[in-house]
């Protein structure tokens, strides 16, 4: 949760916030309810002066900008109620719709500005979630012996409390001291265990269909990843009402924390350290990105797809492309949207909603900016060209 002091003086910039309604006939203001129910936005307001906002606590983000350029785009919680400066650009963002709120200000001086892009608010969300676990269960061996665990598709996760073991997977020979883990998958595994061992088995599902990508690597547990697994072993030797459940919670924040952990030690977040698997990535998300060209998808979509932060597959986009995500997806929109209009199969507004483009007017201003004509001009070059070619035959 942010701090409210936080909040506050990084909202300085924009405006302030107050506790009270305001009083419109002492301030001489117009009060006007509004209702959203889009969480994607296509416009912001302007006042020349001083405007108020009031809105239900904790059911709506603001967007604002300081600039016409947009630039600057921030978001806040609505906790409190706002006054924003004059010359703020801002919308509202409903979190429940549909969302009512007041809006106080000289209501003739309302001016509106339509966004360079439309913006989306994406909610916190979950990247990877654990369906179920299977089973799990702590042994612990006197004396040294060697397992060998049959193929199966679920993963599974091996922990050492005590002593070490070796274990054999498809991908090579992996050593675990105490406090040491690997997850594998889909794969049959042969364990080498030492005198006096304890290690946690854990096997489970997630709801990813594409495999993680922290598999297959020995990780030393931190105190605080030691604690949670250490919560997962006793909860479940109990039976109680709540006990599966929470040794799925368990086991999902330990998974993010390896993850979290992972991408912090190897500054390469989610992939090897090797050119061909950091290639083999990108090749991977590029397939993702042209399979569903015709679908709004969003760069957020793409990290949670993937396991991989904003700020590593923006560098990985970079490095290999010298483009960025966001800029690389449009591109592939666009040229798509040439052989669209080529096929002369589709009007170009057909054309803009199956690319996902939020309006016609954008789908042909982006389009002007990329190719320096419209797409009815391109059009027309295209039939143009064709007749010419007829006629040249005949």
């Amino acid at each position: 949760m942010a701090d409210k002091q936080t909040i506050d003086s990084t909202f300085n910039l924009y405006g302030s916030f107050y506790d009270e309604p305001i009083d419109i006939k002492k301030h001489s203001l117009t009060r006007q309810e509004i209702s959203s129910t889009s969480k994607k936005l296509t416009q912001l307001f302007v006042f020349s002066s001083d405007v108020y906002i009031e809105c239900p606590i904790g059911l709506a983000i603001i967007l604002v900008a300081s600039s016409p350029d947009m630039t600057d785009l921030k978001t806040f919680p609505v906790r409190h109620y706002i006054k924003l400066k004059a010359g703020i650009f801002f919308n509202l963002i409903p979190l429940a719709t549909p969302l009512t709120w007041t809006l106080a200000a000289p209501y003739a001086d309302l001016k509106t500005v339509l966004l360079p892009s439309p913006y989306t608010y994406q909610p916190v969300s979950v990247p990877l979630h654990v369906r179920r676990i299977l089973d799990c269960w702590f042994t612990k061996q006197e004396k040294p012996c060697r397992l060998t665990k049959p193929l199966h598709k679920a993963y599974e996760l091996i922990y050492v409390y005590e002593g070490a073991l070796n274990i054999q997977l498809s991908s090579g020979s992996y050593s675990l001291q105490p406090h040491d883990l690997i997850i594998y998958r889909s794969d049959q595994a042969a364990m080498d265990i030492g005198e006096d061992c304890s290690y946690l088995t854990v096997v489970f599902e997630v709801n990813q269909k594409k495999s993680l990508h922290i598999l297959n690597n020995t990780f030393h547990c931190t105190s605080e990843l030691q604690q949670i697994l250490w919560k997962l072993l006793i909860e479940s030797g109990e039976n109680s009402y709540y006990t599966r459940t929470l040794m799925v919670c368990y086991l999902q924040e330990a998974l993010l924390l390896l993850m979290q952990f992972y991408e912090m030690i190897s500054h390469k977040p989610l992939f090897a350290d090797n050119n061909s698997a950091r290639n083999d990535l990108l090749s991977e998300i590029l397939s993702y990105m042209n399979k569903r060209i015709t679908e709004p998808i969003t760069i957020e979509e793409i990290c949670h797809e993937f396991y991989i932060s904003r700020s590593s597959l923006q560098a990985l986009f970079k490095t290999h492309l010298n483009t960025s995500p966001k800029n690389y997806l449009l591109n592939i929109k666009l040229q798509k949207s040439k052989e669209l209009i080529r096929q002369n199969q589709y009007t170009i507004s057909e054309i803009a909603y199956m690319l996902g483009f939020s309006s016609i007017h954008y789908f042909s201003r982006l389009f002007k900016k990329y190719f320096n004509t419209t797409p009815s001009a391109y059009l027309r070059k295209i039939a143009e060209n064709q007749n010419s070619q007829k006629q040249n035959k005949h």
